[in-house]
């Protein structure tokens, strides 16, 4: 436990270190973009990228780049954001379900929409794009560092971007009876892309107050299969409840705004002790919800977290019925 401990405070000490060290350098309207940088070069380190290291270096530094144009044109015009909001994360939900999971599509996804809803001008868009390349560059330094000793024994091909041979009990549809587009990823796709672009713009159209948490919601709870949709959405729900109480039970006894900042920091370093997506929400709703609160006060957030991570769940699961619904036990996966 010791050793879980003090392994889960080195890591987080040097994301709040590289995060201060990116705001820096980047800008602190781009300490966003740092938190998804680190979080993708985390993830991604389970992947061995080496093999092809210039051509996922590329890449990942189009990817960035062009996540980064797209969220900042879709920022400051609602109606060409519909388009290339669902553009975008289309793209990110089919390219990067490779394994038909979200590992990878999180941090590029996040980094998508924290962009989108802090946008910069001039100098700091500049340090923006220099910021991203900075991070696919960082990715492959950390891949070279920790795949070095592999590149004699490997055995198998890792690419970040490749159509994978062992994914044809996944169902391809055809075309001149060739595979065109898996059937899974290609439905996920469309629809986080669909449902996520319609809920960004509609939050722009009504202009409403931290409405980003109905978007956000939105893409963490659409999934590949349908039965992964409903048991997350009744643990952000549960989790989202549990943290607002939380704060605001702290928040009654602590007046000082100081140590009310500091829970900020605590909900995000007691995440990394969480082993279920319900704990999950419940540390980063503390986390939220606190920062937040300074602003605008503890009942007025609490009501609107609760309320927009509500409307969230319930769009993420109609979408989820009505659009290309994929259930796993129709792939007879569990086998």
């Amino acid at each position: 436990m010791l050793k879980k401990i003090l392994s889960n405070t080195a890591l987080f000490g040097i994301i709040i270190i590289f995060v201060k060290v990116f705001e820096v350098i980047f800008g602190s309207k781009n300490s966003l973009v740092g938190v998804t940088i680190i979080i993708a070069t985390l993830v991604l380190m389970q992947e061995d990228l080496t093999e092809k290291l210039i051509e996922n270096f590329i890449k990942i530094i189009s990817i960035n780049l062009v996540l980064g144009i797209f969220a900042h044109i879709s920022s400051y015009n609602m109606w060409e954001g519909l388009i290339l909001n669902f553009v975008a994360l289309a793209a990110i939900g089919y390219l990067l379900s490779l394994n038909l999971n979200k590992v990878m599509i999180v941090p590029f996804g996040l980094q998508y929409l924290f962009m989108l809803y802090t946008p910069v001008t001039g100098g700091d868009f500049a340090k923006r794009l220099l910021g991203l390349s900075f991070g696919a560059l960082l990715i492959m330094v950390v891949q070279l560092f920790i795949h070095k000793k592999n590149n004699n024994i490997r055995v198998e091909e890792s690419n970040l971007i490749e159509c994978d041979k062992r994914q044809v009990i996944y169902r391809c549809a055809e075309l001149f009876k060739k595979d065109i587009i898996n059937t899974v990823r290609g439905a996920y796709a469309f629809r986080i892309g669909l449902i996520t672009a319609l809920a960004a713009f509609t939050v722009e159209f009504f202009h409403l107050q931290q409405g980003r948490w109905i978007v956000y919601t939105i893409f963490s709870l659409t999934e590949l299969y349908s039965e992964n949709c409903k048991r997350r959405s009744k643990q952000r729900l549960q989790g989202t409840i549990i943290g607002v109480f939380i704060i605001i039970a702290l928040f009654m006894f602590i007046k000082n705004n100081t140590i009310r900042s500091l829970i900020v920091l605590i909900g995000g370093y007691l995440d990394s002790y969480t082993t279920n997506y319900r704990d999950k929400m419940i540390c980063v709703t503390m986390s939220v919800v606190a920062s937040v609160s300074l602003i605008n006060g503890t009942f007025i957030t609490a009501f609107e977290r609760v309320g927009y991570v509500f409307i969230g769940i319930l769009f993420a699961v109609i979408a989820d019925k009505l659009i290309f619904t994929k259930k796993l036990a129709e792939f007879d996966l569990a086998a």
